[in-house]
C-alpha cells in the first residue's frame, strides 16, 4: 500500500495466509502435580486483583504471580510501554511502569541483550497508533507471536509479518524496521512515535544520513551524522553514510516517494498490539512451543485472555532459586487454569518481572522474585492503567507496618481512603481517629508504641467511615540478641549495636534504639544512643537492659585481651509448666521418642526388656493418650490410647488437639511422600482445633533444600496466624532440645538407646495439658 503521511497512523495490509498443524498432548501428563498451594490475593484497583499461589509439587517449589484484569471496567486499559527517559534505552521493567504512570504490569517483548539499547522485537501499537514494527521476524516460520486487540474490543493472537519498501521512480529499497533502532546496518522509518529529533541516535551512531520526507518527497538529505527534527507531518529515512553511498544514491532531494508497507495483519482497525514468544494456548489447546520457547523449567512471563474476551491474565513464574520455575506445558496448564483461553510466552528467563501497586502500596514493587538477583534491564512493559479520575472518598482502610510488636517499639498504623474505583486518597493523621483496644499505649499520629503485652485491635474512624484491624500482638520479651561483640583499633572509633529481641513466642524485633546500654568502665569509651565511641585502649563490656532481661557485649579497643562477662537472663516459655494429671476436666498426652534398637552392638536381653517395659509403664501412666513417635518393637499391648509411628502418614483427633506424623526420611516431605502436603494441610483444615501436634523424623531444620523448610514453616505459619498453639516435635539423635521460631514450638526428643546399644541418659518424655487453648507441656526424664 502507499504509506499515507503525517506519521504512520494505520496500515491496510495484505494478509499472509498462514496455516498451522497443531498437535495437542494431553494437558498436564508431564507436569508438575500440585498437593499444596498457598494464595494470598489483593485488590490493586477495580477490576485488577493480584495473586501470588505457592504451591508445593512433586518437583519442587511453583511460584506463580498472576494479574487478573476485568477488561469490562471502561475506566481500564493495558497497552506497551517503553522509557520516557530516551527512546530506545532499556531499563528496568519497574523503572519504565513507573514513569509511565501505570498501576501494574509485566516485562513484555524480546529484545537484544547487548548493550545499553535496544528494540524490541515485534510490534507495537499503542491509541491506534502504529508506534513501530521490524521486518526481520517469523519470515522463514513462527516463532514470535503477537497479541492485538481491535476498536471492538476483540483479542487475538498471531504471528506478525511485515515488509516495507520505500521507492522512487528509479528504485526500491527495503527497510528493516519503522521504528525500531537496532544495529542500523539497514535503513529504517523514523517518525515523531519515537523522537522529535535525531540527536540521541546520532549519539549512539556515527554518521547516520537522514532522508526528510514530507507530502511524499525528499524535501532535504543530510550531511553523515547531521541532527534533524522529525517533521511533524512526515518523516525521516535513517541509514548509514556506508548504506547511502553504496545501496541509495540515487535517491535525491525532490524525488518523489512511494511507501509500501505490508503486513499479516490488517492494522488499520487495531487499537493496541504488542509482541512476545511463541503462542502457549490456541482455543484453550496447549500450542507447540516454537524454536525460540526454552525448553525445561525456567522463569516464564505469560500473557492471555480468556474465551469472552472480558479477563486478561498476565503471568510470572520465578525459577532459578526458591521456585523452580515452570516448563512450556506446565505455564500452559496454568494459564489455562487462570482463565486464559488464548494466549502466548512473553519474554522470560532474568527478565520476567511482574511490578504491582496494590491498593495498601504506595508505589509499584516488584512482587516476584527475579533470577537474577536484581532486575534485568529491558526494553519494554506491558502496563494496566487505571484512567478515572480520583474521586471522593467511600471507603477507608487501615494498614499496620506489623502485626507483632513488644512493649515500647512502635508500629505505625496507616489510614487511607479508596473511591469507587479503589484509587488510593492519603488521609491526614490529624483527622482521622484512632484506639488501641487490648493494651495500653501512646499515639502520635498514625504511630502507636505500646507500653504493656497483649494482643491488641486499633479501630480507626474518619468522615464517619470506619475501618479495622485485629490480632496485633504485642509479646513478651525472652531474650535480647545483640549484634557481634565489639573490637576497635584506637580511641575515637566508633561501631554500632544491632540489637534485637526475641520474644517467647520465638518471633525477633528491633529494638536497637529502645535498648538500655550501659559501659562497664566508662573510661574505655561511652555510649551515644546505640553508638559505642572508643575513650581509650582497654577491654570491658556493655550491659544492654530491656523489659527485664539482660545481654552483654564484650568490648576491645587496641591489642587487649577480652572481659568475662556476667550470665545474660532470659525468661521462660510461658507454655512449659510442670504437667501433673489431675482431673480437671483438661486432655493428658504422653510421647517418647524411638524405642527400638538399630545399631549393631548387642545388648543383654533381660536389659532391653526391662528398659523398655520402664519406658512403657512412664508413657501409659497419667495420660489419656500415648504417642510413639518414632520406631516401636514394644510387643505387650498398650493399655491407654495410643498412636505409634508406622514411617507413614498417620492423623487424629483428641481433646480439641490435632496429632499429625509426617516423614522426612529421604531429606525432606517432598522427597519423601509430597502427598503429605496435601494430607496434612487437608486434615488440619477440615478439624478446626486449638492445638496442633506435628511429629516427624526428621525436624525441619535439617531439610536437605532450605527453600523447603522455609516453605513448610509459612503453612505452619498460617495457623499460628489463626491464634493456634503449633508443635513440631522430632524424634531422633541422641540430644534432646527445644526451640521457638516464629510462634512454633520446636522440640526434638532423643532416641532410647545410644549407637553402642547403651541407654541413652538425655531419653526424655514430652508431657501435654490441653483444655481448649490452655495449653502446657513438660519435658521429663523418664
Amino acid at each position: 500500500m502507499k504509506y499515507r503521511l503525517g506519521g504512520l497512523k494505520r496500515f491496510m495490509g495484505v494478509f499472509l495466509a498462514t496455516v498451522l498443524a497443531v498437535s495437542v498432548p494431553s494437558t498436564g501428563a508431564f507436569g508438575a502435580t500440585t498437593y499444596y498451594n498457598q494464595k494470598t490475593e489483593q485488590a490493586v484497583t477495580r477490576g485488577v486483583v493480584y495473586e501470588k499461589s505457592s504451591r508445593m509439587t512433586d518437583a519442587g517449589i511453583q511460584n506463580l504471580h498472576v494479574l487478573k484484569v476485568d477488561l469490562t471496567e471502561s475506566t481500564l486499559e493495558f497497552k506497551a510501554v517503553e522509557s520516557t527517559v530516551e527512546y530506545g534505552l532499556k531499563e528496568t521493567a519497574k523503572k519504565i511502569l513507573t514513569d509511565n504512570g501505570a498501576i501494574a504490569g509485566v516485562n513484555a517483548d524480546f529484545f537484544g541483550l547487548t548493550g545499553s539499547y535496544s528494540a524490541s522485537f515485534g510490534p507495537v501499537l499503542n491509541d491506534g497508533e502504529l508506534v513501530s514494527a521490524g521486518t526481520s521476524i517469523n519470515h522463514d516460520e513462527n516463532q514470535y507471536a503477537s497479541f492485538f486487540m481491535d476498536e471492538d474490543n476483540n483479542p487475538f493472537f498471531d504471528y506478525f509479518k511485515m515488509t516495507a519498501i520505500f521507492a522512487n521512480d528509479q528504485k526500491a529499497i527495503e527497510l528493516a524496521s519503522i521504528n525500531k533502532v537496532t544495529s542500523m546496518v539497514f535503513p529504517i522509518y523514523f517518525d515523531r512515535q519515537a523522537a522529535d529529533n535525531t540527536a540521541a541516535i546520532d549519539k549512539r551512531f556515527d554518521g547516520l544520513v537522514k532522508f526528510v520526507v514530507e507530502d511524499d518527497e525528499i524535501t532535504y538529505i543530510t550531511q553523515p551524522g547531521e541532527t534533524v527534527e522529525v517533521p511533524e507531518d512526515g518523516y525521516l529515512i535513517v541509514m548509514s553514510k556506508d548504506y547511502r553511498t553504496n545501496a541509495a544514491g540515487f535517491f535525491q532531494i525532490g524525488d518523489t516517494i512511494t511507501l509500501n508497507v505490508n503486513t499479516s495483519i490488517d492494522l488499520d482497525d487495531m487499537e493496541i498490539g504488542f509482541g512476545g514468544g511463541g503462542k502457549l494456548l490456541i482455543q484453550g489447546t496447549e500450542a507447540p512451543a516454537t524454536s525460540i520457547v526454552a525448553t525445561g523449567r525456567q522463569p516464564r512471563t505469560a500473557f492471555g485472555v480468556s474465551q469472552d474476551g472480558d479477563t486478561a491474565i498476565f503471568m510470572v513464574v520465578d525459577g532459578r532459586g526458591d521456585s523452580i520455575g515452570a516448563t512450556h506445558s506446565e505455564m500452559a496448564n496454568y494459564m489455562r487454569e487462570y482463565g486464559a483461553y488464548d494466549a502466548m510466552h512473553l519474554d522470560g528467563g532474568g527478565s520476567s518481572t511482574m511490578v504491582v501497586q496494590t491498593v495498601e502500596d504506595t508505589q509499584p514493587t516488584v512482587k516476584n522474585t527475579v533470577s537474577e538477583g536484581s532486575e534485568r534491564k529491558i526494553m519494554n512493559a506491558v502496563g494496566i492503567f487505571q484512567t478515572a479520575e480520583t474521586g471522593e472518598i467511600e471507603q477507608i482502610a487501615i494498614s499496620p507496618s506489623l502485626t507483632r510488636t513488644v512493649p515500647n517499639k512502635t508500629l505505625t498504623f496507616k489510614v487511607y481512603g479508596l473511591d469507587e474505583y479503589y484509587n488510593r486518597i492519603e488521609v491526614p493523621a490529624s483527622e482521622v481517629n484512632l484506639q488501641a483496644i487490648g493494651v495500653k499505649g501512646t499515639w502520635n499520629g498514625y504511630d502507636f508504641t505500646p507500653s504493656e503485652s497483649g494482643t491488641f485491635a486499633v479501630t480507626a474512624t474518619y468522615n464517619g467511615l470506619g475501618a479495622s484491624t485485629t490480632g496485633i500482638v504485642s509479646g513478651v520479651t525472652s531474650r535480647l540478641k545483640p549484634s557481634a561483640d565489639i573490637k576497635l583499633n584506637k580511641a575515637g572509633e566508633t561501631s554500632k549495636i544491632a540489637m534485637q529481641v526475641v520474644d517467647t513466642d520465638g518471633f525477633s524485633h528491633w529494638v536497637s534504639s529502645t535498648t538500655k546500654y550501659e559501659v562497664a568502665d566508662p573510661s574505655v569509651g561511652t555510649m551515644n544512643g546505640n553508638a559505642f565511641t572508643a575513650a581509650k585502649a582497654g577491654s570491658t563490656y556493655i550491659k544492654c537492659s530491656r523489659d527485664g532481661q539482660t545481654a552483654y557485649i564484650k568490648v576491645t579497643v587496641g591489642d587487649n585481651k577480652t572481659v568475662s562477662t556476667p550470665q545474660a537472663t532470659s525468661a521462660a516459655d510461658p507454655l512449659q509448666k510442670k504437667v501433673a494429671k489431675a482431673n480437671d476436666g483438661a486432655y493428658y498426652l504422653n510421647m517418647i521418642g524411638t524405642v527400638a534398637y538399630s545399631g549393631g552392638a548387642k545388648i543383654d536381653e533381660n536389659t532391653y526388656v526391662d528398659v523398655r517395659t520402664k519406658v512403657r509403664n512412664a508413657v501409659d501412666s497419667n495420660a489419656e493418650v500415648a504417642i510413639y513417635g518414632g520406631k516401636s518393637d514394644i510387643k505387650t499391648a498398650p493399655t491407654i490410647d495410643t498412636l505409634s509411628w508406622t514411617g507413614g502418614y498417620r492423623f487424629l483427633n483428641r481433646g480439641g488437639t490435632s496429632l499429625a506424623m509426617v516423614t522426612a526420611a529421604k531429606g525432606g516431605i517432598r522427597a519423601t511422600d509430597p502427598s503429605q502436603y496435601a494430607s496434612l494441610t487437608r486434615d488440619l483444615d477440615a478439624t478446626n482445633n486449638d492445638t496442633i501436634i506435628i511429629v516427624m523424623d526428621k525436624t525441619p531444620g535439617d531439610f536437605s533444600s532450605s527453600a523447603e523448610t522455609a516453605y513448610f514453616r509459612s503453612i505452619l505459619g498460617k495457623y499460628v496466624n489463626q491464634g493456634k498453639t503449633v508443635f513440631v516435635v522430632s524424634c531422633s539423635g541422641a540430644g534432646q532440645w527445644t526451640s521457638i521460631k516464629d510462634g512454633v514450638r520446636y522440640i526434638n526428643l532423643p532416641n532410647l538407646w545410644k549407637t553402642d546399644g547403651s541407654v541413652n541418659g538425655n531419653f526424655s518424655m514430652l508431657k501435654f495439658r490441653i483444655n481448649g487453648d490452655d495449653v502446657s507441656y513438660e519435658i521429663a526424664k523418664v
